[in-house]
């Protein structure tokens, strides 16, 4: 038994140096740290404790008799920690921070480690709840501009960082800036501004984000084909009497098809092979009323307005009509008020600005008329054959023909400025865009072409 106890004595005494070692290597700053010490002991119990007389306590391992103990010495490093302690609670906060920044300066990575340990729950603790955020930091408007320099879908994004970014990602000049860009705008800057007009408020301001987000529905929608399908029905089988155009002497009952389309916020506007133009419900898909007046196939449509709709037509009997529609939820109402004459043939194609339409006819004319008064102001001779469709602003006029070339026409004289010959096909559609001096031109030859006029 005694020689057991003797074998016990000596590893512990053994495990008590090693440590002692250790803890000298590691935690050596001066001579007054303690070194453990081992005692063999008669039993398993083991007590600690405290000495109260210390302030900064170092554990140590005494040597008694009968149990071991962990008592903290004073020593000079203890004393003179509570002197720096004191000292540093007597700097204002700017020396605390300057003190710090040196002793930050002086650390390893042993010291980094406790550091982060230490500090980890403390982190912004007294600090606003937005002292780390970059926004809050900048001038609104650097803030603004950072904004704007992002793509719709991380704006969204943005907004759900906190209340101060919600606020300014939701500000109207951000997505007015959005909307305006020709990304997202309408071809048509009638669209465009019946868009705006439905999403003003009482205030008369408009609510762009809402704008943008119609527009981006619907672009999205186009790129992916994905659409809901309405089908109009109405236009039925028809008469033409073709003794207008000398070529039969009795009247032929034909299949009647829709030749030209064009629509608003609230309507489709269709015309027909056989000479009448209907007018639909786009939600309901009812048709409103249908205009009676062209003795033969509608073949181009314009049309503008909010409250009284302003409809112009062109036909296969060489005529343009303008019509007044008015739509209400119980009434509808249209009438024929101007009727223009002067082409010898089929009116093709045609376009509106204000008060000022532009036709083009298989007659090999393009004509300008004045809407406010039915007259002719003006008629260009230079196209070898049918002009199939027109395009114009108030400084040019652009029209293609079935002789494959297009023309630029002054608009204020009249005056063919150049003739573009590259098609080996009938022209049959157009785009011009004045900004940036391109037109766009489509052909029978299976062609798209682009003419920078620069």
């Amino acid at each position: 038994m005694r020689a057991s106890l003797s074998k016990s004595d000596n590893a512990l005494s053994s495990l008590t140096s090693v440590l002692n070692s250790r803890f000298k290597r590691h935690h050596s700053i001066d001579d007054d740290y303690p070194v453990i010490s081992s005692s063999s002991s008669s039993n398993d119990d083991r007590k600690l404790y405290i000495d109260s007389q210390t302030d900064h306590r170092v554990p140590l391992v005494s040597n008694e008799t009968n149990n071991q103990q962990i008592v903290f010495e004073k020593s000079v490093f203890s004393s003179e920690l509570v002197k720096v302690v004191e000292w540093f609670n007597q700097l204002n906060d700017r020396q605390k921070e300057t003190l710090l920044r040196e002793l930050v300066n002086s650390c390893s990575s042993p010291q980094w480690h406790l550091l982060s340990l230490l500090t980890a729950d403390n982190w912004h603790r007294d600090c606003p709840s937005d002292c780390s955020d970059p926004l809050a930091q900048l001038p609104f408007d650097i803030s603004f501009h950072i904004l704007s320099l992002l793509d719709p879908v991380s704006v969204s994004q943005c907004s759900r960082v906190n209340k101060l970014w919600y606020y300014l990602c939701s500000h109207p000049e951000l997505w007015r800036k959005l909307a305006q860009q020709k990304k997202w705008a309408f071809s048509s800057h009638l669209l465009d501004q019946q868009q705006i007009q439905a999403y003003t408020n009482e205030q008369k301001q408009p609510q762009w984000k809402q704008i943008f987000i119609e527009r981006y529905r619907l672009r999205s929608r186009w790129l992916n084909g994905r659409c809901d399908v309405k089908t109009f029905h109405g236009h039925v089988e028809g008469y033409h009497n073709h003794l207008l155009d000398k070529l039969l002497s009795n009247s032929t009952r034909i299949s009647s098809g829709v030749s030209c389309v064009q629509f608003d916020s609230q309507t489709i506007i269709s015309g027909c092979t056989d000479g009448t133009i209907k007018v639909w419900n786009m939600n309901t898909t009812d048709e409103i009323i249908t205009l009676v007046g062209h003795s033969r196939s509608v073949r181009c449509l314009h049309v503008d307005g909010t409250n009284e709709v302003r409809l112009v037509s062109g036909s296969n009997d060489r005529s343009i009509k303008v019509w007044s529609i008015a739509i209400n939820q119980t009434w509808s109402k249209c009438a024929c008020k101007l009727t223009l004459l002067g082409h010898t043939d089929t009116v093709r194609c045609l376009v509106v600005r204000d008060d000022i339409c532009v036709s083009g006819s298989h007659d090999n004319s393009v004509k300008i008329w004045n809407l406010s008064n039915g007259l002719c102001l003006r008629t260009l001779v230079d196209h070898t054959d049918k002009v199939l469709c027109v395009q114009f602003n108030w400084e040019y006029i652009v029209s293609g023909s079935t002789d494959k070339t297009i023309k630029i026409w002054r608009y204020t004289d009249g005056i063919c400025l150049r003739t573009l010959s590259a098609h080996n096909g009938s022209v049959t559609c157009l785009y011009f865009d004045q900004q940036q001096d391109l037109i766009v031109s489509g052909s029978l030859d299976y062609d798209i072409r682009f003419w920078h006029l620069s």
